[in-house]
């Protein structure tokens, strides 16, 4: 087993994607499945989600049960890669059904977390890399590919590289405040350095500060309330397809003027785009159109301790 750790908003769920698409490319694996874990371990779904991409069909009720058609399922494979992504904590290898260390050789499996104690202490992974923030350069050429390369004329270059070092190294940061920023206008630019400034009241657990700035101020621009109340939506929520959108969007009247459930669904389709162009959500591991994901920081950034949302919605 092999495990990438870092702080939230590092980008260990890119780097583990890219290494899944390098591995396919290559032919290293027959296969690679990519499983997005829950905050709270949640083993049916995570069997359910390899089953899926294994094309596996389960006709056991139960947990264990199901563990062992995975198991023998897995075990025939040859060379499988399992990525198993943002584990916050201890996930039974054997009560999923994934065979490791001994067991069967040609199943590796990599893991990303935000704490080194999480790989080596809760899930006895003794080969783990730690991922760092951004080198300067890197930092501001990632910031001018999102935003374009207007930001480099003498109008805007100041305050665009005061943004960006606002952004601290961090990826989720930088793309999401660029690409919030694209094509705004100068005053537009000078405000958005004051709200990344101003120092958060919100404090959570391994995450920058300069992540939270950055999502609150996205979030800030998206266009239209409706927009908005889909976003929180789905943090709260943690729901990740379209048809989940859909439900609870009817079901708490979120669509203006819309009763008829097929221009509901346009609309949701619409919404979902929308976030994934904004940066502020993600396309879903499978690359299938009815899911998409919610990165880590965001699905934190929506609640503090007391499980009260703390990116507030103003009517």
């Amino acid at each position: 087993m092999v495990g990438i750790y870092g702080m939230g908003g590092i980008g260990k769920t890119t780097l583990a994607k890219e290494v899944a698409i390098q591995f396919k490319r290559d032919q290293l694996f027959d296969q690679v499945i990519f499983v997005e874990v829950p905050q709270i371990p949640d083993i049916r779904k995570i069997q359910g989600e390899i089953a899926d991409k294994l094309g596996l069909i389960f006709f056991e009720e139960t947990e264990s049960g199901r563990a062992r058609s995975l198991y023998n399922r897995l075990k025939d494979e040859k060379k499988i890669l399992v990525i198993l992504d943002n584990v916050w904590e201890s996930v039974d290898l054997q009560d999923v059904g994934i065979p490791h260390g001994d067991n069967h050789k040609g199943c590796k499996i990599l893991m990303t977390a935000r704490s080194e104690d999480i790989l080596s202490g809760k899930m006895d992974c003794r080969h783990n890399f730690s991922v760092g923030v951004l080198r300067e350069d890197e930092a501001w050429s990632l910031f001018k590919k999102m935003a374009g390369e207007y930001i480099n004329s003498s109008e805007f270059k100041w305050v665009a590289t005061d943004v960006a070092n606002e952004c601290a190294g961090l990826p989720v940061s930088i793309v999401t405040v660029a690409r919030a920023l694209r094509n705004k206008r100068l005053f537009e630019w000078k405000d958005a350095l004051g709200q990344l400034r101003r120092p958060s009241s919100t404090n959570f657990k391994d995450i920058q500060p300069a992540a939270y700035s950055a999502i609150e101020l996205s979030y800030n621009k998206l266009e239209g309330e409706e927009l908005k109340k889909i976003f929180l939506l789905i943090g709260y929520t943690y729901i990740s397809s379209i048809n989940d959108v859909l439900m609870y969007g009817m079901g708490l009247g979120l669509f203006q003027g819309i009763n008829r459930m097929e221009e509901a669904r346009a609309r949701v389709y619409t919404l979902v785009y929308k976030l994934k162009a904004s940066c502020m959500l993600l396309e879903h591991g499978s690359k299938n159109e009815h899911w998409f994901s919610m990165h880590d920081v965001e699905v934190q950034n929506h609640k503090d301790d007391s499980g009260q949302p703390s990116v507030q919605h103003q009517e």
